[in-house]
């Protein structure tokens, strides 16, 4: 996206205006925009500010004789610019608490428990959907000889996880060959799910691409004797709070928010959007505004995506989803110093 061009007050004004309507939820008349402008401004110039903003596609005019609202370019000048991560106080803190109750649980129960819980506490719709661990994407693949006869494939994925799968080395190939294989295996497959490598290497092995003695061939004849995984079906997608969305001033139309509650019930998209950006979601909380999401892009709408690892049983991804017209400090501040509890109370356990 291209940087907009604004001059020092073009910026100030924008800022007011966008904090101004986040805190009233209706567009800004000038009026109003004059009296939270922190200097003396007269009509004539605060129209030609929101002029040039207009001409910067950073604000529109719902109605001819209704003020200003941001639009979403200015959302994501807004955040990138001048947001802050606020943390929760006390109160928030105590709350939040609550989403860590049986973390100790197995991921599903877990994630529905956390996700009514954050949709409560942070508003907004929230969405979760735990997978296992080997759902995540690789980023290196070594195979280690423990014995005659078998190996274990040590699996290192996109969120940090080392998955170990015991496995039988009929071949008995050598520890010099394991690395071959393992670094030839990463060159080749890093960024697919297991379940994707394995799929084409058998695919390779069905279509008889072989290559006489190479590490490709030794690399099918492996996944033919990789164990199926008998988590790897797809859990459920879990949803929370989707009828605070309809007590909003953006979704009072109700057509249009029905239209917005069937998107919700298609768990396949929300499972699309979830993978999607669990891998940059492990590393911190996303932030996704309006088309920026492209399976919501027709609302307006924003998603602060955040990844959970739970040691061996496999992580969660959750989705918080609300107006644009969000609180963003808080929900980012608060998402960052939820997540770290969960980080802090699984290395304790």
């Amino acid at each position: 996206m291209v940087k907009p061009n604004l001059n020092p007050r073009g910026e100030s004004v924008l800022r007011t205006l966008i904090e101004t309507y986040l805190e009233e939820g209706e567009p800004v008349g000038s009026r109003l925009l004059a009296k939270r402008y922190p200097e003396p401004l007269s009509s004539a110039t605060i129209r030609n500010v929101l002029s040039d903003l207009e001409d910067e596609s950073l604000v529109a005019q719902p109605h001819t004789s209704a003020g200003r609202i941001p639009t979403e370019r200015a959302y994501r000048y807004y955040v990138d610019r001048w947001m802050k991560a606020t943390s929760p106080g006390p109160e928030v803190e105590g709350r939040l608490a609550a989403a860590l109750d049986g973390l100790d649980l197995d991921p599903e129960s877990w994630a529905r428990h956390a996700s009514r819980t954050l949709a409560e506490v942070m508003g907004g719709v929230c969405v979760a959907l735990p997978l296992p661990f080997t759902q995540s994407r690789l980023v290196r693949l070594e195979f280690v000889s423990v014995g005659p006869g078998r190996l274990v494939a040590v699996w290192v994925g996109s969120l940090g996880e080392v998955e170990h799968r015991l496995m039988e080395n009929p071949w008995g190939h050598s520890d010099v060959l394991l690395t071959e294989l393992g670094n030839y295996a990463t060159a080749q497959f890093a960024g697919l799910t297991l379940a994707e490598m394995r799929a084409r290497l058998l695919d390779a092995l069905r279509r008889g691409a072989q290559e006489g003695e190479s590490l490709g061939l030794r690399l099918q004849e492996l996944a033919a004797r990789w164990p199926e995984d008998p988590s790897a079906a797809d859990p459920p997608v879990l949803v929370s709070g989707l009828g605070r969305l309809g007590g909003l001033p953006e979704f009072e139309d109700v057509a249009r928010f029905r239209d917005l509650v069937a998107a919700f019930e298609e768990h396949g998209r929300l499972a699309r959007l979830l993978n999607a950006f669990a891998g940059k979601a492990s590393e911190d909380v996303q932030l996704l505004l309006g088309t920026e999401n492209p399976y919501f892009e027709a609302w307006p709408l924003a998603t602060a995506v955040r990844t959970v690892a739970l040691g061996p049983a496999g992580f969660v991804t959750f989705a918080l989803v609300g107006p644009l017209r969000m609180d963003y400090g808080r929900v980012m501040g608060g998402l960052q110093w939820w997540s770290r509890q969960v980080q802090n109370r699984r290395d304790r356990s």
